[in-house]
């Protein structure tokens, strides 16, 4: 069971309380990296107290979305029973509820949200200070990229969207291929790739982009791959041991 996945399911705003109530139960019997999702669709249905085709229809429609995914098959007394993983990332874009929205927003404008109370020291030392990471990025482990991974679509007004909406056709594709080629041969291990699919494309951008210039003033010069895939991961690497030094530090 995932506490912070269960608070995250009910916090977003998922259209329909069936489907609120199908990814809060997802939730309960996952990990907190969102994998390890395994329960037969009529023990969903009967905990549920719903038909087994309702759970089927929602998890389709959330496979679909990109909110869940199959990760495997473990087998059973009657053949098998598909195990699917939550992406995180996907249902923390969702939107907010009504309730936490107007939460986010007072705190986001600065507007008092109640009368602040005067406290009288008491002269015992103070308590730890709650950690301010979010308990997802303390208890998600890195991985290597699944075998089944596919990146969610860019959020609206977004850079990352930006640089894939302004490219030819046929480009997503060869980056993406790129991309999963490039980290499964170097067994790259991240917590989040969703998000190291979107450093990529903004690497691919920046360089891309210097590549070309560099190319017009010097073409004869040899200065390093010229390739902007190439140095797009070459980019993205050196960027990944940065972080990797600042969280030593």
């Amino acid at each position: 069971m995932s506490n912070h996945i269960i608070s995250m399911a009910y916090k977003r705003d998922l259209r329909t309380a069936m489907r609120k109530s199908v990814m809060v139960l997802l939730a309960d019997k996952a990990s907190d990296d969102g994998s390890g999702v395994y329960a037969s669709k009529q023990t969903m249905a009967d905990e549920l107290c719903c038909s087994k085709q309702t759970v089927i229809d929602t998890i389709k429609s959330f496979l679909e979305e990109g909110l869940v995914s199959e990760v495997g098959r473990r087998g059973n007394l009657r053949g098998y029973t598909v195990e699917y993983g939550i992406n995180l990332s996907a249902l923390e874009a969702l939107p907010l509820v009504a309730c936490h929205a107007a939460r986010r927003s007072r705190g986001l404008t600065g507007q008092p949200t109640g009368p602040v109370k005067e406290v009288r020291g008491t002269g015992q030392p103070a308590g730890p200070k709650p950690s301010l990471n979010h308990p997802s990025r303390q208890t998600q482990a890195a991985r290597e990229l699944p075998d089944n991974w596919h990146p969610v679509t860019f959020g609206v007004g977004t850079k990352s969207l930006d640089v894939v909406n302004g490219w030819p056709p046929g480009e997503l594709e060869a980056q993406l291929e790129h991309f999963t080629a490039h980290h499964r041969a170097k067994g790259s291990r991240f917590k989040d790739w969703q998000d190291a699919w979107s450093t990529w494309v903004l690497n691919s951008r920046r360089y891309g982009r210097r590549d070309n210039e560099r190319n017009n003033r010097h073409h004869s010069a040899n200065r390093g791959p010229s390739n902007p895939l190439v140095r797009a991961g070459l980019a993205f690497e050196a960027e990944q041991a940065a972080r990797s030094e600042a969280d030593l530090q």
